[in-house]
């Protein structure tokens, strides 16, 4: 059975210092209910951007550990399934930035597949909730602000129709 990770972030900086990861597993074409979400204590300051989007405050990161900590589970739960993210050149140069800055070897862009590259192809937007809307995947249950679960939620149930069609 094929297995794909789906992975999320957020970010204190746009392309830098993930604040919270989340990594959602799936089985053939299944959603399993296994995943992995982390907050992060990130070594930069917050841009006012990135707040808006997500609404996560340093004060919020206070007790969480570094993203070398969180390193180990990370590659355990991704093991060698292929990584899926929405607009993964986000994802991936993220990703880059906290392994090389933790000495750790990066994943290799092949590695990963994108679910908004996908979804333009089939003339759909750009714009994670608005190509689920587009396509029949509700979010209307969201809040306006993102969190790393979710989004990697959407982007496994957008991966999964997509791949159907």
């Amino acid at each position: 059975m094929t297995r794909h990770v789906v992975i999320d972030v957020e970010t204190a900086q746009s392309y830098d210092h993930i604040v919270e990861i989340a990594a959602v597993e799936v089985l053939g074409n299944t959603i399993s209910p296994r995943s992995l979400v982390r907050r992060i204590k990130p070594r930069s300051a917050m841009s006012r951007f990135c707040y808006a989007v997500h609404s996560i405050s340093l004060e919020d990161l206070q007790s969480e550990p570094y993203f070398e900590h969180v390193i180990p589970d990370l590659v355990e739960f991704v093991g060698d399934a292929t990584i899926v993210a929405h607009n993964y050149t986000y994802e991936y140069n993220t990703l880059k930035r906290e392994f090389e800055r933790a000495a750790h070897p990066v994943y290799p862009r092949e590695r990963f597949s994108c679910t908004m590259t996908m979804a333009r192809r089939l003339g759909l937007p750009g714009k994670l909730r608005q190509a689920c809307s587009q396509i029949g995947i509700s979010v209307t249950h969201l809040r306006n602000e993102h969190d790393a679960l979710n989004d990697a939620l959407l982007a496994a149930h957008l991966f999964l129709k997509l791949n159907r069609n």
